[in-house]
């Protein structure tokens, strides 16, 4: 392969500082930007793949390409480019979501210890901090097609187990999608989305033909996690003028609260994970 994608690779991880991301920047860095072990800790690869891929010696998959492409908050036309140079353009172009600007990014990984995420106008993710990941049991390891809130929580057994706790039905996530979808004009990747979750899930089929309308901006929600056990956050949908209909929903505990120790944990946890080595 061309050394043109490592090049750019490299070029990508030096403009990008430590604490843009959520890692501690440290004494005595000798590398400007992040070092191959921070890039490796945030994409879920190892450090030996990026060299050789910053070597010119692999060729990625459309999945690695994807999560190197959220590691190192390239927007819509880089990650274009990036699949371009691992000679995917195709699938840049099928897959490519909304992009999410950096200031917003900077917000989503200055929050931490609090679990931050952003969602688009059909609920698809589009970033995430760690501990938001450590939270909902590991964004990265679903595949890129399966990252959409609605999806993930009413078809992906763990996630439905995680958040279904406490009698919890979905009607404000549903009631927000069936805005969007009376009122927008879905495409066929929406309508297909659609479709399978009325026909694979009967709660939220039951849910959808309620008829439900009523967005709701703010709320408690109880999550039963495998790490940490049941914990009950508050949420916060914030909407983020001018991006055509991206939400950035933010997690909290009160402090001093069983869930606030929680929180911390799930943080120290998503830390450890993301660790060199």
């Amino acid at each position: 392969m061309s050394n043109e994608l490592g090049e750019f690779l490299r070029s990508r991880r030096a403009r990008l500082k430590p604490e843009d991301v959520g890692f501690k920047a440290g004494r005595g860095r000798r590398v400007e930007g992040l070092r191959r072990e921070e890039v490796a800790a945030l994409a879920s690869v190892s450090v030996d793949y990026v060299k050789r891929l910053e070597a010119g010696r692999i060729r990625p998959s459309d999945a690695v390409l994807d999560s190197l492409a959220r590691a190192l908050m390239l927007d819509v036309v880089e990650r274009a480019h990036l699949f371009a140079l691992a000679g995917r353009a195709g699938a840049a172009t099928d897959h490519a979501l909304e992009d999410v600007r950096p200031g917003l990014l900077r917000l989503v990984a200055a929050v931490e210890p609090l679990p931050a995420f952003v969602v688009g106008p059909w609920l698809d993710l589009l970033a995430w901090n760690p501990t938001a990941s450590a939270l909902f049991c590991g964004f990265e390891r679903r595949p890129p097609a399966e990252r959409n809130m609605a999806r993930l929580i009413f078809l992906d057994p763990e996630i439905n187990k995680l958040f279904c706790a406490g009698g919890w039905r979905g009607a404000g996530l549903v009631a927000a999608l069936r805005v969007r979808y009376e009122r927008g004009r879905p495409g066929l990747r929406e309508e297909a989305l659609i479709a399978e979750l009325i026909e694979r899930s009967p709660l939220f089929r039951q849910v959808w033909n309620e008829h439900g309308v009523v967005k709701r901006m703010h709320g408690r929600k109880t999550f039963d996690h495998p790490d940490v056990g049941e914990i009950e956050l508050d949420w916060d949908r914030l909407t983020v003028p001018g991006s055509g209909g991206q939400v950035l929903m933010v997690y909290s505990a009160q402090p001093g609260t069983p869930a606030a120790t929680a929180l911390t944990l799930l943080s120290t946890l998503a830390a450890t994970a993301a660790q060199p080595g």
